[in-house]
């Protein structure tokens, strides 16, 4: 029972669980998996808040009723001033060139702009959390975790407008391993996070195979099954309904509703009606010793429901989706005598449809950080791309300088630049006067397989170039 709430830093949780403050191989996760008689996992392989990979360094807590109990409150602010560049898109003879009827030239469907805004999450997602534990003896150990995200310029929630849109769930350590159950972060995103040398910000290009489809990033409803095991770690999870409402759009809380329906992952999308919709399973391994990581990942879920877009006039259905599968490989390898790190992700992904379309995905990023003292130097490059369908790629770059004025704070820079090559027309399976192009991000979003647009809702235009310049600041607490 917890009681005697008081001031007090957080637990160090393992010899290389650091804060964000230098390598990324240092940094640690909050809450944990344990193994044996409830004694840390070897490595620090600890991920619960997925999207934040951070150290919870002061918190209130409760004076535990028994060693090694409490609750800590954390979370993250990211918050800068950037400018947007677009040039004018290409989106003649697809549906967005289309207006009332009407076919309207590139400079009023797409044009070229330029936009200065307050933005936020460049280069980590900005969220808070509660977690507890309650040691049981034995080698059982209770625990929660809750967390939600939200955008620091206008104060409101991200996750489709949910308060804790993040994670939400309860679980069990035992000698066996670790049993959770609630909204969870998934096997997919949890390898990423090993092998990543950033945070998932919206410039982290690293993780581009990932977003496009939102089931492999949290999924509501989600048992999960974690072992650690010296320097492996593995992981298992299942849903009936990880997040697919009945029609998968673009429309979002509190605009969606039933016949609008909603984007992956949306606020009310993971209602269970024994339909199978949402069901998905997913698998992680890693492989962390010394200054080498290796990750593989499996996910795979069910849809059977129709995409589409959600216009003023209602629902107009695109294409009926069985299901998704994929899979990720990753590598990352820290060089202790420069501090310089190097990462690569491999990402393959397809849908099935019930046309003859059946789109396929490979995305490739690669990545480099160099720590000079307090000052964090960054690069990344992916591409992503229908292997068919439209044969669209999007190529991504990201460079960054961040100065470490604590271990919480830090100041940074970033330029992002995203380019859409829209490849060839496709018509839809369903109406096939409505045609598309462009590559996996840009073409994905409209249909609602992305939860948020990239750099911070910017998006990207088709067969166009994105640019971001930003500054800002990042805290962690």
């Amino acid at each position: 029972m917890y009681q005697h709430y008081r001031l007090r830093p957080a637990r160090r949780i393992s010899a290389i669980s650091r804060p964000p403050f230098g390598p990324a191989s240092q940094r640690a996760v909050p809450g944990g998996w344990r193994g044996a008689g409830g004694s840390p996992a070897r490595h620090g392989l600890l991920l619960n808040g997925v999207l934040a990979a951070m150290a919870c360094l002061a918190a209130w807590a409760p004076a535990p009723a028994h060693a090694d109990s409490g609750i800590t409150l954390y979370g993250s602010f990211d918050v800068g001033v950037d400018q947007i560049k677009k040039s004018q898109g290409n989106v003649q003879g697809t549906l967005f060139s289309v207006s009332g009827g009407r076919v309207i030239p590139n400079a009023v469907a797409a044009p070229s702009s330029s936009i200065s805004r307050m933005s936020t999450s460049l280069t980590r997602q900005s969220y808070f959390g509660f977690k507890g534990n309650e040691e049981l003896g034995d080698g059982f150990v209770a625990k929660f975790q809750l967390e939600g995200g939200f955008t620091p310029d206008a104060g409101t929630l991200s996750n489709d407008v949910r308060f804790f849109g993040r994670v939400a769930w309860v679980g069990l350590t035992t000698p066996a391993g670790e049993f959770r159950l609630g909204r969870q972060a998934v096997p997919m995103l949890v390898a990423y996070y090993f092998n990543s040398v950033e945070r998932l910000g919206s410039t982290d290009v690293l993780a581009a195979g990932v977003t496009v489809n939102n089931l492999q990033v949290y999924q509501d409803n989600m048992f999960s099954y974690t072992v650690a095991k010296g320097p492996w770690l593995g992981q298992l999870s299942y849903t009936p309904n990880g997040g697919v409402a009945s029609r998968v759009s673009a429309a979002r809380s509190p605009a969606s509703n039933v016949n609008t329906g909603q984007i992956i992952g949306g606020a009310t999308a993971g209602s269970e009606d024994g339909t199978g919709r949402g069901k998905a399973v997913g698998a992680m391994l890693a492989y962390t010793d010394a200054d080498l990581t290796l990750t593989g990942a499996y996910h795979r879920n069910h849809f059977g429901v129709p995409f589409g877009l959600a216009t003023a006039a209602g629902f107009v259905p695109l294409f009926n989706v069985d299901s998704f599968m994929s899979y990720t490989l990753g590598a990352k390898y820290r060089f202790a005598s420069t501090g310089t790190e190097l990462a690569g992700n491999f990402y393959r992904g397809a849908f099935k449809e019930s046309g003859d379309a059946d789109p396929r995905i490979t995305s490739l990023g690669l990545a480099v950080k160099q720590t000079v003292k307090l000052f964090d130097l960054i690069a990344q490059i992916s591409d992503s791309r229908f292997n068919n369908f439209t044969h669209g790629k999007n190529r991504a770059y990201t460079l960054g300088a961040e100065y470490n004025l604590s271990k919480r704070t830090a100041l940074y820079l970033r330029y992002a630049q995203v380019e859409d090559q829209r490849g060839d027309i496709v018509s839809s399976s369903l109406n096939p006067a409505l045609t598309l192009a462009g590559g996996p991000t840009t073409m994905l979003l409209p249909l609602g397989a992305l939860e948020i647009p990239v750099l911070s809702g910017a998006g990207t235009q088709m067969d166009a170039t994105t640019r971001l310049y930003g500054v800002g600041i990042r805290h962690t607490f």
